[in-house]
């Protein structure tokens, strides 16, 4: 009987075993391997409580090995029990202190409660003595993500063919890759977790994740609607399942269903905790639905779970005596600037990046995509490249930015060297064909580009100060600069006033050839304002310029918060979206207003 039942447990017959082992134990209640086999049995079914009473029956037994209370733990864990499930791993491990799994374990628990510096350490330990397992480096690196450290996620993930790994664990790495923007990366793993199981839930609804992310809509909804039809998801997944419907509904203009759904989700407390992202989405289709009251609410929620998950490993963000936009600090005076040598092998316009800044969502999404449209322009998403000669400088004993004047020629052309091959990477530059890169605060190192590229076109994206604080106080930032920044409207408003006022000093020393695009004017004249920014660079006129959108929906991924929105035809819907917000944005005025009094915008 004991085979048959575990016959029908291998094939995920868990209700077929049940009654078989039922009827061992009534026979034999001390048969140990028919009540963990039972178990299983009941924790597959997602019994989690009924489980845990036969687990722990089991732990504790005289004698009983780390593999009980293991199981106690990571049973009681999926059942939202995480103190006891602690201490029933704390015992596993106790009783076999060098068991991967078992650290594994503890890592997920502290994963679960939000702990993601403390999960870092319980994975580590584990990778440590495991390190081709690849589920537990993909957790490892849910942990590195969920700190901050991208680079480390990066470092994690690389190498991944070699790994000893669960087709719905690549998945997850897949999903990992896909938020670091390597996309490409990101679908070759989804390929092959679908060839080792092209059922498995989990690898289809990263894929339909994928599709969407990518603008993919249609096949996101056919993989979506199939998977609603199974009952074999657990609840993690239906609840992924179920944020991707709502966003999906929302995106073909279902915004009573999309509602409808994230208002289910949300009646699940402790997973709002843990995962603020709902109550942004849902944010955002309260805005869609008019009900700014709503939206504000669902913000406040989001940024105190957001921030709280912050607060824990890096306090030192919210530290009110200091700008989390710490370059901002650094400016160079007029007469640093006078010392500046000039520059005779510096590149012209031609050969220098066309660099499109502003602070985030200011448009520049929409400049970029345009831009691209161009056959003798090309772009290659956000990418922090200019950071790179900041710490060639550095590595070369000079300070940022109070020593650019004594870079020398050569030292320049090292710089420039560098940004080209890092370019490279990514995209083809040259041969007729001209960079532009789009990274919105690279308007804080205006000084950085007068210097190397001083004959660099620049366009700085503006748009309504409060239209840019709502859109930024809207947004899920993984940046913890960012999380920490857009914490409240106000804190919001002291961040883009940091850096806006740190644009207008330093463009009054630098000057530069720089071109103001108006988001308002863009959208609301796009010929006219292409044609204006067209000439400005020295380019023949090219219609692509007027369909932004078919170019968007061409690229598929981009790596922006506007992916969404740059796939539609341009329009004036998020002209003055704050304005059913300005009674919640208004104590933010005064520091906005030296911005408004400069590029003419009305309160």
């Amino acid at each position: 009987m004991l085979q048959t039942a575990y016959d029908h447990f291998e094939a995920g017959r868990y209700r077929e075993a049940e009654p078989i082992l039922r009827s061992v134990l009534a026979h034999d209640g001390n048969n140990e391997a028919a009540c963990m086999l039972l178990a299983l049995s009941l924790q597959a079914q997602r019994r989690g409580d009924e489980a845990a009473l036969l687990f722990q029956r089991l732990a504790e037994a005289p004698g009983a090995s780390y593999e009980h209370w293991n199981n106690l733990g990571n049973c009681l864990r999926e059942a939202g029990r995480n103190t006891e499930a602690e201490r029933a791993l704390r015992e596993a491990l106790r009783r076999n202190p060098n068991e991967p799994g078992v650290l594994m374990n503890l890592g997920l628990n502290s994963l679960d409660l939000g702990d993601a510096v403390g999960a870092g350490r319980w994975l580590e330990r584990a990778l440590l003595l495991a390190p081709q397992d690849g589920e537990i480096r993909v957790y490892t690196a849910m942990a590195a993500f969920e700190n901050g450290e991208p680079e480390k996620t990066h470092q994690l993930l690389q190498n991944w063919r070699q790994w000893q790994i669960s087709p719905a664990s690549l998945a997850e790495a897949a999903w990992l890759v896909m938020r670091l923007d390597q996309i490409d990366t990101a679908e070759q793993m989804l390929v092959a977790a679908l060839r080792s199981d092209p059922e498995n839930a989990r690898v289809l609804l990263r894929c339909a994740g994928l599709h969407e992310r990518c603008n993919r809509v249609d096949q996101a909804m056919r993989i979506a609607e199939t998977l609603s039809l199974r009952d074999d998801l657990d609840a993690g997944m239906r609840e992924d399942l179920a944020l991707l419907q709502a966003g999906l509904a929302s995106r073909s203009s279902d915004v009573a269903t999309s509602r409808r759904l994230h208002e289910d989700l949300m009646q699940n407390r402790q997973q709002l905790e843990k995962n603020p992202h709902i109550y942004f989405s849902y944010a955002r289709v309260c805005d869609r639905d008019g009900d700014a009251a709503a939206a504000i609410a669902a913000l406040e929620k989001a940024h105190a779970a957001k921030t709280e998950q912050l607060r824990r490993r890096a306090p030192h963000m919210f530290d009110s005596s200091a700008s989390p936009l710490t370059i901002a600090r650094h400016r160079v005076s007029p007469a640093q600037f006078a010392g500046w040598s000039t520059q005779p092998d510096a590149p012209d316009a031609e050969a220098s990046p066309i660099f499109v800044v502003g602070f985030p969502r200011s448009g520049t999404t929409l400049l970029e995509t345009m831009l691209d449209a161009h056959p003798q322009l090309v772009c290659m998403d956000e990418r922090a490249y200019l950071q790179d000669q900041i710490a060639f400088m550095q590595t070369s004993g000079l300070r940022y930015p109070e020593d650019l004047g004594k870079l020398t020629p050569g030292q320049c052309a090292a710089m420039r060297a560098i940004y080209r091959e890092r370019v490279a990477r990514h995209t083809r530059w040259g041969d007729g064909v001209q960079l532009v890169d789009k990274n919105p605060l690279n308007l804080l190192k205006l000084p950085l580009i007068r210097r190397v590229y001083p004959n660099a076109r620049i366009i700085l994206a503006l748009r309504h100060p409060a239209d840019v604080l709502l859109s930024n106080y809207m947004q899920n930032f993984r940046s913890p600069v960012f999380v920490a920044m857009c914490e409240t409207p106000e804190s919001t408003a002291r961040g883009y006033a940091t850096a806006m006022d740190f644009w207008c000093d330093q463009f009054d020393v630098l000057g530069g050839n720089v071109f103001e695009s108006r988001y308002e004017t863009l959208v609301g004249d796009l010929p006219g304002q292409a044609r204006r920014l067209v000439d400005f660079l020295g380019l023949p006129w090219n219609d692509a310029l007027l369909t932004p959108h078919a170019h968007a929906a061409s690229r598929g991924y981009i790596s922006t918060p506007s992916y969404t929105q740059v796939t539609e035809p341009v329009n004036t819907r998020a002209v003055e979206r704050w304005r059913p917000y300005q009674q919640w944005l208004e104590p933010t005025r005064p520091l906005l207003q030296p911005y408004l009094d400069r590029w003419a915008y009305a309160w």
